[in-house]
């Protein structure tokens, strides 16, 4: 599939799939968490994408210590904490609430690339304590 380049109704441009699939431009894929969240998946492709941005932010501060969350790519039949990181570092369940953190992305490009079925997984460490938040992937059609 391709990805082209549009002009909207209001004059801006964007990124819009091939009108032969039915694609579209950029894809938000977000898990909400509390602190009870355990990982787990919370996307499977259903086409090839391409990650192109995680972010986050933190609603409520967890309480419990130090607490982080890794987002990772797993096939099928690969447990959540097993996948692969797509960026560097790791979310903060306990940062700044009403902040928003941005993940610096792999620099491994065949990390960021997710076939069909691969899934997205959230990836716990710590204990998360009156946490609550969002992370975002934003993906593209590959």
């Amino acid at each position: 599939m391709s990805v082209d380049i549009a002009q909207h109704p209001d004059s801006s441009l964007g990124l819009v799939g091939s009108a032969s699939t039915g694609g579209a431009g950029f894809i938000p894929v977000t898990i909400n968490y509390v602190a009870t969240t355990p990982d787990c998946t919370f996307f499977v492709a259903d086409r090839a994408y391409v990650v192109k941005a995680i972010r986050g932010r933190v609603d409520v501060a967890g309480t419990g210590g130090a607490c982080t969350a890794q987002i990772r790519k797993t096939p099928t039949a690969t447990a959540p904490a097993s996948g692969t990181v797509l960026h560097s570092g790791s979310f903060n369940l306990v940062g700044t609430a009403n902040a928003n953190q941005a993940l610096t992305l792999s620099t491994t490009a065949s990390d960021l690339l997710l076939a069909v079925g691969d899934a997205l997984s959230y990836d716990l460490t710590g204990t998360a304590t009156s946490a609550v938040g969002s992370i975002t992937v934003h993906l593209a059609p590959a």
